[in-house]
């Protein structure tokens, strides 16, 4: 199975063109989408972080490094792990109820599919965060607006003429839902962390 995800990643980044009308095709319900793609490849990020965090560690303003423990960083990663996976589940949703608006196909099963693909780079660059300070690169998970921007017409059906503006849609909207997830994790979970776990 991990053979079959990687490819398909590969795919759907280095042939988004010819990889979404296969993504259309496949009969493939949002369990097996979440179970058999999303959730190994979100796993990357996730233990990349747990391990730039503990072992690895950043440095703070004060200028030494610092490593967070392990059960607390252990708790924010699957903490993290399973808000990102709920932020695609809420992001599909997202883009089947805008579909409408932009004369698309209103289907979950398909709003799933161009968010979890869409993702891709995201998860992938995600290994970056083994060392805190290549965080920048990041950046290269943008692609993923590339990869929305070609599969909303051939997944969703999207007019040529409202691609644009749903995918911009879509980016604001995700934005959204990542920044209100994130600061509630940052403000819940590791700021008292830090606050408790920080030399003084």
């Amino acid at each position: 199975m991990g053979m079959k995800i990687f490819e398909r990643a590969r795919a759907i980044i280095l042939n988004p063109k010819a990889t979404w009308p296969l993504i259309r095709d496949e009969a493939v319900d949002i369990k097996q989408l979440f179970i058999n793609y999303a959730a190994p490849l979100a796993l990357i990020p996730a233990v990349s972080s747990f391990i730039g965090i503990t072992i690895i560690g950043f440095r703070v303003p004060a200028g030494y490094m610092y490593r967070l423990p392990f059960l607390e960083a252990m708790v924010g990663v699957v903490l993290g792990y399973v808000i990102n996976l709920a932020g695609v589940f809420v992001g599909g949703w997202v883009v089947k109820l805008l579909a409408p608006f932009f004369n698309s196909k209103a289907d979950l099963n398909a709003a799933m599919k161009v968010v979890a693909y869409s993702l891709t780079p995201v998860w992938l660059v995600g290994i970056f965060s083994l060392v805190p300070g290549l965080g920048v690169l990041s950046i290269l998970g943008l692609y993923g607006i590339y990869l929305l921007a070609v599969g909303l017409p051939v997944v969703m059906e999207t007019p040529s003429n409202k691609v644009i503006l749903y995918t911009i849609s879509i980016i604001i909207a995700g934005f959204v839902i990542s920044f209100v997830f994130s600061l509630a994790l940052a403000l819940l979970y590791y700021g008292p962390v830090f606050m408790r776990t920080m030399p003084v």
